[in-house]
Order: structure tokens, then C-alpha cells, then sequence
């Protein structure tokens, strides 16, 4: 991000859950602000008020600039949590799980916030959920589908990526546990390891190593949600940041879709 000749620019983030802002793109969300960009965020499973108000403190410890919320449920990750999983609040009972619904449905919702808030660019989820969540999967095929269908012609729709190293160790360890990844989400029709030997390599890296501290600050609010999180995710939480800088100390993008004039210099 050059300083010479500079376009501050909106971005619209596009995250399944509260606390993905933070654990998967608090650092780059930190940096944007910094570089003087406008950051919105849309997130499509915002959980009970509870959990939406510690979305909201996060997101002003980020510096982001509006938070908008959709009522979707969360997904379990795997089909024998679905019973198991404790239904008692409303939310759970009404709203529709977040993977089940329809992409076109989602596609249409997410439409509406591009039009609202016409952004140069949105960053979503991977297409293999990160470390293979559904509803994760499902947000970036959704968003992918109301960027390619909004009448913004100018949007450059960006992906998480994440080092393969990473990625490998949490599907081994998944598989250690018994788990099948070909198998994944509420109706095990999300098959991770599928998506991920399809998906593309990083097409961009932006160090985030300086912001690693204010996500790890907007990160204590979700201090419940990490608790029950993935191992490697609990595990990363615990490093001194000086170690996880290694791990985390550049944010990794892959340029989904763009305007045809559209050239990198190796920035967003």
C-alpha cells in the first residue's frame, strides 16, 4: 500500500461469525485502518445480543468504521453435532442455519449491502471455510455470487488464505480425531479436503505483524468463543506474539474476481 498517490479506499468485510473479524483478520482489519481505508463489516451469524455487543467492542478496538449484522444461526462443523448441540435459545429455533441456506438467498442479502454501501473492495472467507467450517464456505460462495451479480462493476473481491503448512497440520489432526473432512458442516455435504485441493495459492501477502497486539486485544472479548474453538486456534491464541508472528505476521489474499483494467502492484 504506496503511499505516493494515495486513494483511501471502503472495504467491506464479509465475515459468517462474530469473532472471525477478529481471529482470522483482526491484524489486517487494524492495518487498513491505520493506512487510512474506511472499514465496514457485514457478518452474517452474529449470535444471541450477548455476543453481538462483544462483536461490537471488538470491531471499535479494530477501528472499524460500521458493524451490520444478518440474523442467520450458526453451523456445527460436523452432522453428529446437531443433536448434541444445546437448542434452548431462540435464535437457534428461528433463524436458519447459516450452510443450509440456499446461495442465492444469501447472495441476494449480501447484494443489498454492496449496493448500500458500494465498496472498492470486499474480503471474505476462503474457499475451503479456513479450517473447514461450513458456514465459512458458504459466506465466501455467497459473497462471490453478489459481487459477480452487483451492478458495482469496479469491486475486487479478495479471499483468505492461509499458509498450507497450517491448513495440513489442522486437517491431520483432525483426521487423528476420527474425523472424516470429506464430510463436514450440519448435513456433512461440505467435503474439505475436496475444496481444498482445488483451491488457488495466495495471490497477495501484506505484513500485519505491527497489529498483531490490537487483535489480540479486540480478541479478549471473545475469550468464550476461543475456549471452545479448534485446537491449533486455542494453541495460536496462547503464543507470545512474537511467535505468533510467524504464523500470523502476514495476512494472505487470493484476488477472486476484479475489473477488467484492473492492475496490482502487488497491493490490494
Amino acid at each position: 500500500m504506496s503511499s505516493s498517490g494515495f486513494i483511501a479506499q471502503k472495504i467491506l468485510m464479509v465475515f459468517a461469525h462474530a469473532d472471525d473479524e477478529t481471529l482470522l483478520a483482526g491484524a489486517l482489519i487494524a492495518k487498513l485502518v491505520a493506512d487510512g481505508h474506511e472499514v465496514s463489516l457485514l457478518c452474517l451469524a452474529s449470535g444471541d445480543d450477548d455476543r453481538t455487543e462483544r462483536l461490537r467492542k471488538a470491531c471499535d478496538d479494530l477501528g472499524v468504521m460500521s458493524v451490520e449484522t444478518l440474523r442467520y444461526s450458526e453451523g456445527v462443523m460436523w452432522p453428529d453435532d446437531v443433536e448434541s448441540r444445546n437448542d434452548s435459545s431462540a435464535s437457534v429455533r428461528l433463524d436458519p442455519v447459516l450452510s443450509l441456506v440456499p446461495i442465492d438467498d444469501l447472495a441476494s442479502r449480501i447484494g443489498g449491502r454492496l449496493t448500500e454501501l458500494n465498496p472498492d473492495i470486499v474480503i471474505t472467507h476462503s474457499a475451503y471455510g479456513d479450517y473447514g467450517h461450513a458456514d465459512h464456505a458458504a459466506t465466501h460462495s455467497a459473497t462471490v455470487a453478489a459481487v459477480a451479480g452487483s451492478s458495482e462493476g469496479d469491486i475486487r473481491l479478495y479471499a483468505l488464505d492461509w499458509p498450507r503448512r497450517l491448513i495440513g497440520l489442522n486437517a491431520r489432526m483432525l483426521k487423528l480425531g476420527g474425523r472424516d473432512v470429506r464430510r463436514m458442516g450440519p448435513d456433512g455435504r461440505f467435503n474439505f479436503s475436496m475444496v481444498l485441493d482445488r483451491s488457488s495459492e495466495s495471490y497477495l501477502s501484506i505484513k500485519v505483524s505491527r497489529y498483531l497486539k490490537t487483535r489480540r486485544n479486540a480478541a479478549c472479548w471473545y475469550a468464550k468463543e476461543l475456549s471452545m474453538g479448534p485446537l491449533p486456534m486455542r494453541l495460536l491464541e496462547r503464543l507470545p506474539l512474537w511467535i505468533q508472528s510467524t504464523i500470523l505476521g502476514r495476512a494472505r489474499l487470493t484476488l477472486v474476481s476484479a475489473p477488467e483494467d484492473f492492475k496490482s502492484k502487488g497491493e490490494l
